[in-house]
């Protein structure tokens, strides 16, 4: 039985983390994901570097909690890291997964 039920532990964990996408998010979030979306498609680093400060100040002044600020500077340290592509697709996921909220 302790086999079977692992394999559909890990089954079931690997369903839920595909699927999940993100939650609805602030309008200041979105905001930011879109701006995330344009950099990331130019390979800017310098607005790369400014969308990092309005993320920070965004936070700081509770436009957006302490999950969007992490989700989002995964999205600057994917485009940081040179994975310009995969960090354009991430804001994309974002923006997309707001749909119909």
């Amino acid at each position: 039985m302790g086999h079977r039920w692992l394999k559909w532990h890990v089954v079931l964990v690997l369903l839920l983390l595909s699927g999940c996408g993100y939650p609805e998010v602030s309008p200041k979030t979105y905001e930011i994901s879109k701006a995330l979306y344009s950099v990331c498609n130019q390979k800017n680093e310098e607005r790369l570097v400014a969308v990092e400060k309005l993320i920070q100040s965004s936070l700081e002044q509770n436009e957006i909690n302490d999950s969007e600020a992490q989700w989002l500077n995964e999205i600057i340290t994917q485009a940081q890291e040179g994975k310009w592509e995969a960090a354009m697709q991430e804001s994309r996921r974002m923006m997309e997964d707001q749909a119909g909220r």
